[in-house]
């Protein structure tokens, strides 16, 4: 019996290890302070064509070329603070959907009004993107009811990106 007692209670500790390490090593891979280095929006585009007007969508890259001053801050208790030039602007809670994808919800001001829960996606190590819905330009056009996306590019600081394993939407 006393054998029996010592292999569970080793089982149970041996799991409860195992759990433990994962935990650590999922936080370990979002926690910490990251800016945002790339800003891709989704415009309209009106042009002049042989006498009409042409409608469509594009990519724009609207990062600015001054050094970033937005970043995102991922703490162990899965909150999370936004930050523009060093001042809170919003914050939330953040949860693993799996290995390489963690969501993320405001509390207030979100980014956007037509998103409860934001989708980081990482590319490797030190470089994720974030991709979310804004609400279309106004106007009688073509593309109204289409999706309209920004997408946040961020790395940890004082790291270079991993641009070869990002998929830009603007690559000029």
């Amino acid at each position: 019996m006393k054998k029996i007692f010592l292999l569970l209670t080793l089982l149970i500790f041996a799991f409860s290890c195992e759990n433990e390490d994962n935990v650590d090593s999922t936080q370990a891979k979002v926690i910490g302070e990251w800016e945002v280095y790339k800003f891709e929006k989704q415009e309209l585009v009106q042009e002049f064509v042989d006498g009409e007007i042409v409608q469509s969508m594009e990519w724009y890259d609207l990062t600015p070329s001054a050094e970033p001053e937005t970043s995102l801050t991922f703490e162990n208790d899965n909150t999370f603070e936004t930050n523009y030039a060093g001042v809170v602007t919003g914050d939330g809670v953040w949860s693993e959907i799996d290995e390489n994808t963690f969501s993320f919800t405001f509390n207030e001001n979100p980014w956007s009004l037509l998103e409860s829960n934001y989708i980081v996606q990482f590319h490797c190590d030190n470089t994720m993107s974030i991709k979310h819905l804004v609400a279309p330009p106004a106007g009688n056009h073509n593309f109204q009811d289409s999706d309209w996306y920004i997408v946040r590019y961020l790395r940890m600081p004082g790291t270079d990106e991993c641009d070869d394993s990002v998929n830009y939407y603007v690559t000029d």
